[in-house]
């Protein structure tokens, strides 16, 4: 013999308003949590696509000029118009810059900075490697050999979050450098 006890209708409503009320503060409670891990990832994302591009237009444009066997002020130019291209579908002009640098060590004495051209955007930057006339700074722990000559590209991106007023990530510059030895001949020549 089986009892069955059957609550009154009026409790069970009352329970049932209770339960929803539980998972309307729960949703309340962690909707701030969802929001925020959805616009990080957005953000995460964009970021990580963004340094995706500047690392490729810092060794393409190292690439194009280390096969030349020579380069002027006009093949340089047309290079670096190359990165606006390679950056699409988002802007380079005014967010970011390429830093080409030539360095070489000849026998016996310390490496030098032959010349340096800078292009492709206008964003305000410095060079990380020096500038003419200085002894110069070696990405990533660089040694040159004597009569030796590389070709550095620097690329700056400035980084601005999709969500920028959400405080997940901030705002901040994207560098890459790529060296690559010239294929053909060095390439010490001041450009002209």
């Amino acid at each position: 013999m089986s009892l069955t006890v059957k609550l009154p209708s009026h409790l069970i409503s009352r329970r049932w308003r209770s339960q929803r009320g539980v998972a309307a503060t729960e949703f309340a409670l962690a909707l701030p949590i969802w929001i925020a891990m959805l616009l990080g990832c957005t953000d995460g994302a964009y970021m990580m696509l963004l340094s995706q591009r500047v690392d490729r237009i810092a060794y393409s444009v190292t690439d194009i000029v280390t096969q030349s066997e020579s380069v002027t002020l006009t093949d340089l130019d047309k290079i670096l118009l190359a990165a606006g291209q390679l950056m699409q579908p988002f802007s380079f002009g005014a967010d970011g810059v390429v830093i080409i640098t030539s360095l070489n060590k000849p026998a016996g004495q310390a490496a030098q900075i032959c010349w340096q051209h800078i292009g492709g955007g206008t964003l305000a930057r410095g060079s990380q490697v020096g500038s003419m006339g200085y002894t110069p700074s070696m990405p990533n722990g660089l040694v040159l050999n004597d009569n030796e000559n590389v070709i550095v590209a620097e690329v700056y991106y400035a980084f601005k979050p999709m969500f920028l007023n959400a405080g997940i990530l901030s705002a901040s510059d994207i560098y890459r450098v790529a060296v690559y030895k010239p294929r053909l001949s060095q390439l010490c020549s001041t450009p002209q």
